[in-house]
């Protein structure tokens, strides 16, 4: 069987250079359109100025490179739909589509260049100006594409008009020598904005993802991976000011590992690690609802928040897990109450405790608990008023 060498990660730079092609033949069908409406009045403006059979096969020259960076710009679209995308090959696939406009519309310059006629000239230098001007936005976003496109359209009519030979048309030469430094600096500088704009998105995205990972990682316990006291004390706030609101219950138990002081001294602290790590997850997998939460708040204790939940209803959630607990027969011969590991409950209902706030309302389970303990352990103790 052949091996498949797996998928190198991605990088910040090849992620740059993804929206970079993106945005580039996104702007795609703006370009090509231009494009064949100055064509289109260059050609009319010409027509009686130049030869029909060279204006024709220009026009044809320049449909055809239009049209195979439309089929470009749909097998692209193809290509993005699929799960990555060989950035360098669609790069240089577009850089060869804009050099092709380039040269095609620099050869403009040279056969299509009225010899005598300035107005013509003028026109025509014209356009392939506003050509230029108007592809920096469109081509810069893609290393190498605007250079590829204007070097072949400012250097021709560049040199045509500096042949003529006398002073205005030297002077032509400069101006449009100069425009063309400018529009190629312009969009040196469109591109490095570019890419420090989408550097800086990038960044920014991932800090506010490590940001939330971190908010995420301060609110679980880390050896058990369930909710923390600090998560547990926010969903409790928020649930009671809920309750409170729409005068519904609101039910929290506390629970305590019974006697795992004497479990660690009889087993040993990985020991005990393990069975708090089985003993929170058998507890969590009792919780079936989305806004119930189990929580560890100590070394061996845990608590529950349970809304619209009453006091019954929270005793038998209680109970499920309890039997839950039993049912992972965690071994605990120095236990004097039972020989596997067991747990107290204490459970409080905001139906059935005066309580003014979500602390008292804690407070009244945590009596219940050591009620509970009090009474014998492994067992459930309710808080009333």
């Amino acid at each position: 069987m052949e091996d498949i060498a797996p998928k190198p990660p991605e990088t910040t730079d090849s992620r740059v250079e993804v929206a970079q092609i993106a945005q580039g033949f996104q702007h795609l069908p703006i370009s090509l359109s231009v494009n064949l409406v100055n064509g289109l009045i260059l050609v009319a403006v010409l027509w009686s100025a130049a030869s029909a059979g060279v204006l024709l096969l220009w026009l044809l020259l320049l449909v055809g490179v239009t049209a195979a960076r439309f089929a470009l710009l749909r097998a692209f679209r193809e290509a993005r739909r699929q799960p990555s995308l060989d950035a360098p090959r669609w790069r240089r696939r577009f850089v060869v589509g804009a050099c092709a406009a380039g040269v095609t519309w620099g050869l403009s310059g040279v056969i299509l260049f009225h010899p005598t006629s300035f107005p013509h000239q003028v026109f025509h230098a014209f356009v392939l100006g506003g050509m230029l001007a108007g592809a920096v936005p469109l081509l810069s976003s893609i290393a190498n594409a605007y250079r590829c496109f204007a070097i072949p359209i400012g250097v021709p009519i560049t040199l045509m008009m500096l042949s003529v030979g006398d002073q205005v048309h030297v002077i032509m030469s400069l101006l449009m020598a100069i425009f063309t430094a400018a529009m190629l600096a312009s969009s040196a500088q469109v591109e490095r904005l570019f890419r420090e704009a989408e550097n800086l998105q990038r960044r920014l995205l991932t800090s506010l993802e490590t940001g939330h990972a971190l908010e995420h990682m301060v609110r679980l316990d880390p050896l058990t991976e369930i909710p923390n006291r600090r998560l547990l004390e926010e969903a409790l706030a928020r649930e009671w000011a809920r309750a409170k609101r729409e005068q519904t219950t609101l039910a929290v138990i506390t629970a305590d590992i019974d006697y795992f002081k004497e479990f660690n001294d009889n087993y040993g602290h990985h020991a005990g690690d393990r069975c708090l790590i089985a003993v929170a997850q058998a507890l969590q997998q009792t919780l079936s609802r989305p806004g119930d939460v189990v929580a560890r708040v100590g070394g061996e204790e845990f608590a529950f928040l349970l809304p619209r939940t009453t006091l019954d209803g929270a005793r038998a959630v209680a109970e499920q897990m309890r039997d839950a607990i039993l049912a992972l027969q965690l071994r605990h011969d120095a236990s004097p109450v039972h020989d596997r590991i067991t747990l107290s409950f204490g459970v409080a209902s905001s139906e059935a405790v005066a309580a003014a706030s979500a602390a008292e309302l804690l407070r009244a389970s945590d009596a219940a608990l050591y009620d509970a303990k009090r009474r014998g352990r492994n067992r459930i103790a309710t808080a009333t008023a």
